[in-house]
């Protein structure tokens, strides 16, 4: 299998996701909260029947893809029981088919649809697509980042000075940011791998989160700040590292180069959420 982008192959995968992403912007408000197998009830961080069907939807879309070239990834998701078979795959789907389900449970249509391919130790290719504002992202592994097909970068800041920060909308209602009222302007938004991919794009300088975070929470987002010039470590500064056997990470910090230990050093001065995963 060549390691060279294949454009034919991310017309295929960036097809099946618009497929699925213009079926949740016709079907979200219909939307049912459910109980999830093996998932505790949690009114902050919610499973719907929409997360369900986007899961299966994808799943076999995108598998159908890859195994029409010979290629049969494992698929760790949120919205599926993960297998530790995966461990030992060369390839793995990480996957969180709807990241931002508890602004569409509110009735705030901001969410993304958020894969990420790796490949024998490494990220290979991710897609960050927001159905609500037609905004894809995408990247490969040393071919760039582009936005809806153009290529994108990071922003960059050798200070905190007007710069645009897109924080957890969860977080900061909950007080877990109010430290930095006034020293630095926050935005709140769902979804955390939307708020990593808006970094990627040159949307917004920087994000980052107190509470953990889990790789399909962050896998697709990575690659693409790597890839467009940017740094992404979790919220004490290591690099993150996907398919491994815990899948939780300890927050994350997202920005360009000079902006980013910045940003570590702010995180730092916060007190640290305590919920396993917290909302985005």
């Amino acid at each position: 299998m060549s390691l060279r982008p294949d454009e034919a192959l991310e017309r295929d995968l960036s097809g099946a996701v618009q497929t699925v992403s213009d079926w949740v912007v016709g079907s979200w408000q219909r939307l049912q909260v459910v109980e999830a197998p093996g998932k505790a009830a949690d009114r902050d961080n919610p499973t719907t029947d929409l997360d369900q069907q986007v899961d299966a939807r994808l799943r076999s879309s995108l598998l159908a893809v890859f195994e029409a070239r010979g290629i049969r990834p494992c698929w760790l998701s949120e919205e599926s029981a993960d297998s530790p078979s995966r461990l030992g795959a060369d390839d793995v789907l990480i996957v969180d088919p709807i990241d931002g389900t508890r602004n569409l449970v509110a009735g705030r249509p901001e969410a993304s649809i958020s894969i990420a391919w790796w490949h024998r130790g490494d990220l290979r290719w991710a897609l960050v697509r927001h159905p609500f504002l037609d905004q894809t992202l995408t990247a490969w592994a040393g071919g760039g980042t582009c936005l809806n097909g153009r290529p994108v970068h990071v922003l960059d800041a050798r200070s905190l000075d007007g710069i645009r920060l897109l924080v957890s909308r969860h977080e900061h209602r909950q007080g877990l940011l109010a430290p930095l009222e006034g020293r630095v302007p926050m935005e709140p938004v769902g979804s955390a791998a939307y708020k990593i991919a808006c970094v990627a794009g040159g949307l917004c300088h920087g994000t980052f989160t107190v509470h953990p975070r889990s790789e399909w929470d962050l896998a697709a987002g990575a690659l693409l700040v790597r890839e467009a010039g940017g740094v992404v470590t979790d919220a004490l500064g290591r690099p993150l590292r996907f398919n491994q056997p815990d899948v939780v990470r300890s927050g994350v910090v997202a920005a360009g180069p000079r902006l980013h230990p910045l940003l570590l050093d702010l995180v730092a001065s916060l007190p640290r959420g305590q919920s396993p995963v917290g909302p985005t």
